[in-house]
């Protein structure tokens, strides 16, 4: 009898703590511009969120991790919205920046990645019943030295025709 009521007892304190939820958003392929998004479940209210969100990434490339939430209350819809980008190794690379636009919640982080396994861990707690948020990943390509050789010889291309038409309008 007294383990029954321990038992029932622990599967009721274990409905209230946060549960963990695994997604994973696929590979990017940073050679070329590249994104993965997806929504999260929906939520109850008063629910602690505790989400990881995995990628990977074929090839080192500029990247950007985005999560947002829209809501229709005057109070956010997630309390505590927070995120927090790891590499494999579980090594933090910093948390996702938190901003307002509107009526959405932001966070959002960008940076050099390097080809390899990532997942960005999010927190919150939820005040309104069937909450949910968007998480997106994108990759763009790393240009080539060449490609800079080439924008720099354009730019000096156009000083020079500009210059031309200045001193032919002086004269």
């Amino acid at each position: 009898m007294k383990l029954k009521l321990l038992v029932a007892g622990l599967m009721f304190a274990a409905s209230f703590a946060a549960s963990a939820t695994d997604y994973n958003l696929g590979t990017l392929d940073g050679s070329d511009f590249d994104t993965l998004s997806d929504k999260s479940a929906k939520f109850a209210a008063n629910h602690s969120i505790s989400d990881n969100w995995s990628f990977q990434l074929t090839t080192t490339s500029y990247t950007t991790v985005s999560a947002s939430q829209a809501f229709a209350v005057s109070e956010h819809a997630i309390a505590n919205f927070n995120g927090e980008l790891f590499n494999a190794s579980n090594v933090s690379l910093g948390a996702l920046d938190f901003g307002l636009v509107g009526n959405t919640q932001v966070l959002d982080w960008h940076g050099l990645l390097s080809a390899g396994n990532y997942y960005v861990h999010f927190t919150g707690d939820t005040y309104v019943n069937n909450i949910r948020y968007q998480t997106s990943v994108a990759a763009a390509p790393i240009p080539e030295p060449e490609t800079y050789g080439m924008m720099l010889g354009g730019l000096a291309l156009v000083g020079v025709v500009a210059a031309r038409r200045k001193a032919k309008q002086a004269a």
